[in-house]
């Protein structure tokens, strides 16, 4: 009877660990479905325009994560480019023993074949629109922390290190708005190291914005060739998201963009046939 009852417990604690097994097995398997949902369904609440990706694969044991083909569509419908930015591949090397803690450190990142679109009608642009609406948010989170603080005692927000970004093999193309796409342009962009590496760390929103920031940078550098000015001022901007900001730096941030789209408008002004400053170009004199 002893032997029968050991058995019966032998059987029901070999059958929890089965199922157990294949809800692991099970998990593992449908990770990917759910983080390409998260992905495509969060991201346009930071972008403020619709993200596609044809693939997610996480290595949970090997803290790898690779997203192919990931989409950011022009912002509203003024566009005539078939997106705004698209990434081939993005690779992810996450340190495992962070992803427990309230700062999680990924040791590097690569994004290959990075196809921008830069479409502008010099005013604005469709980068300038997806790099303001990050900028709209990442001003709106730090405002309502603000008003909450001393408020309630809230969990703290999950923040990034990241040791390095590279980007391998961009295209950029520049074009006026609403006409016909030239050719991508190969750039070079430099690797951005060493992002949130202070105790607070950088947010997710933050380093979309010095991300998209290097991107803008670039794009309006193949456009206008020498817009140095206007390239430091982004990368100064988009410095400002790093976590703990304070309001007057990411006041500073906006100004600082909308001052380095104003430096950028006179060297693509070429895009279109204008000159740089009709107003102060000597007027033809009369016989």
């Amino acid at each position: 009877m002893a032997k029968s009852k050991t058995g019966l417990v032998f059987k029901i604690i070999l059958g929890i660990l089965i199922v157990l097994v294949i809800l692991a097995v099970a998990a593992l398997f449908f990770i990917d479905f759910l983080a390409k949902n998260a992905l495509e369904k969060g991201a346009p609440l930071v972008l403020g325009t619709n993200v596609s990706v044809e693939r997610i694969h996480i290595e949970p044991f090997n803290g790898r994560v690779e997203i192919t083909e990931l989409v950011i569509d022009n912002p509203g419908e003024s566009y005539s480019s078939e997106y705004a930015i698209k990434l081939g591949d993005i690779v992810a090397d996450i340190d495992l023993n962070t992803v427990t803690k309230d700062k999680i450190r990924i040791e590097e990142m690569t994004m290959r074949d990075v196809d921008v679109v830069y479409e502008t009608n010099v005013i604005n642009s469709n980068l300038q629109e997806i790099l303001d609406n990050v900028k709209k948010l990442d001003t709106a989170e730090k405002k309502e922390k603000q008003e909450d603080k001393g408020e309630k005692e809230e969990a703290k927000e999950k923040t990034l290190q990241v040791d390095r970004i590279e980007l391998d093999n961009v295209g950029v193309t520049v074009q006026a708005k609403g006409a016909a796409a030239g050719l991508p342009i190969k750039v070079s962009m430099d690797p951005m190291t060493n992002l949130g590496t202070d105790e607070e760390g950088i947010t997710p929103v933050g380093l979309t914005l010095r991300i998209l920031g290097a991107i803008v940078t670039t794009a309006i550098k193949t456009a206008g060739g020498s817009v140095g000015d206007a390239a430091t001022a982004i990368s100064n901007a988009t410095s400002a998201a790093v976590a703990g900001a304070t309001s007057a730096a990411v006041d500073a941030a906006n100004t600082a963009v909308n001052d380095a789209a104003n430096a950028a408008t006179d060297a693509i002004k070429g895009l279109f046939g204008g000159q740089k400053d009709d107003a102060a170009q000597p007027q033809p004199q009369g016989n």
